[in-house]
């Protein structure tokens, strides 16, 4: 996974279903995704027994492909998506309940009613393995849903149909489309997020952001050589473990910074500058940003960063005065920033405001940033 050069293929997304008994949750595969996404959604594949709904894994019923068309399993998708139904035998007539809407239709006709506005579907309801299929499109209709079928046989073993609410739109974001993918075909997922994905095979963990190519994940130390610029595919080693930088070059050109602890990988930062060097220090991780892509909202902040791990998650800050520039000269000269419990020091300079070159200079020095807070003090000017 050079990250210098970064491919995006885009998959196919689904949601899946299994046994409600050993229930998972795609928020438990996939980082960038909440409960709020995934409420009301829906996830079948006419190729797998498995779906999720409202993001957990259950026993599906299959969607079938008929005739060319893809019929959906009536009952399964309406109480998946907390309608009630009701079927009477006797003339088989059909009742959906859900929300506001009342839904009706007859086996063996193509008639179907929506809060008594009644419409004709391009195939007749009927009945499949004691189950009752109607096309897919009426669904959509049927619930208020966006329905989405995906389907590439060059590159997809199975096909995806996505029902979710219309605003649901992270369940469509093509690195969520792999992981259902990988999901489908029975990988173990590690890690993942919108940035890249860590499976585990042979006992062995492999990293991809460009899938379906993964390569091992494992601790490299990095040899410089002057005809290669790194910014991504780094390895930090500290004193709290190995931390891992990945370079999001195809999409959001950011920097993302990821503690690996075994098969624990919990993403620390993303930065739009360039990371240049992480150091840990009682527990706490500090890294530092270069200025060559600029600093977003650099006069309200600065490039160096303090993150500490609290209930799950990694939370940082900046430190030192905002709008100063440390660990670096104007001329791009790398300075050492040793750290011990009164501080970090580097040296530093004003860089963000309206300052003339003289005003600029007279900020040089070697500053003492504080651990926590804003604030530095001059030491050697």
């Amino acid at each position: 996974m050079k990250i210098r050069i970064l491919a995006l293929f885009t998959f196919i997304m689904f949601i899946a279903f299994g046994d409600t008994a050993h229930a998972e949750n795609l928020r438990d595969y996939y980082k960038d995704i909440t409960e709020n996404d995934l409420k009301n959604s829906m996830i079948l594949s006419p190729e797998s027994s498995m779906a999720f709904i409202n993001g957990q894994r259950v026993s599906a019923v299959q969607p079938i492909v008929k005739d060319g068309r893809t019929l959906v399993p009536l009952r399964f998708i309406s109480e998946g998506l907390g309608a009630k139904v009701d079927f009477n035998a006797k003339n088989q007539f059909i009742t959906i309940k859900h929300v506001d809407k009342t839904i009706t239709l007859k086996i063996g006709k193509k008639d179907i009613s929506i809060n008594g506005k009644s419409s004709e579907m391009d195939v007749a309801a009927d009945v499949y393995n004691n189950s009752t299929y109607i096309p897919l499109r009426y669904i959509g209709e049927a619930f208020n849903k966006k329905v989405v079928y995906l389907k590439n046989e060059e590159i997809q073993p199975y096909s995806l149909i996505i029902i979710r609410d219309v605003n649901a739109k992270v369940l469509e974001n093509r690195n969520l489309i792999h992981i259902y993918e990988l999901l489908y075909q029975g990988k173990s997922i590690v890690y993942s997020d919108r940035f890249m994905a860590v499976i585990k095979e042979n006992d062995q963990l492999l990293v991809s952001n460009n899938l379906p190519y993964f390569e091992p994940f494992v601790y490299q130390e990095l040899m410089e050589d002057e005809n290669t610029v790194w910014l991504g595919d780094i390895w930090f080693k500290t004193d709290l473990g190995h931390f891992y930088l990945n370079y999001d070059y195809a999409t959001t050109q950011q920097f993302i910074l990821y503690h690996v602890d075994g098969e624990t990988i919990t993403r620390v930062a993303i930065e739009k500058a360039p990371i240049k060097a992480v150091k840990t220090y009682q527990n706490n991780v500090y890294y530092m940003t270069r200025y060559e892509r600029g600093i977003l909202n650099a006069h309200e902040t600065s490039n160096i960063k303090s993150a500490a791990f609290n209930n799950g998650e990694w939370v940082s800050d900046y430190l030192g005065k905002p709008g100063f520039y440390y660990g670096f000269d104007t001329l791009g000269k790398v300075y050492d920033w040793p750290i011990d419990d009164n501080g970090i020091t580097t040296f530093g300079f004003q860089r963000s405001g309206h300052l003339s070159s003289d005003e600029r200079k007279a900020t040089f020095g070697y500053y003492r940033i504080e651990l926590k807070g804003h604030h530095h003090e001059l030491v050697n000017p």
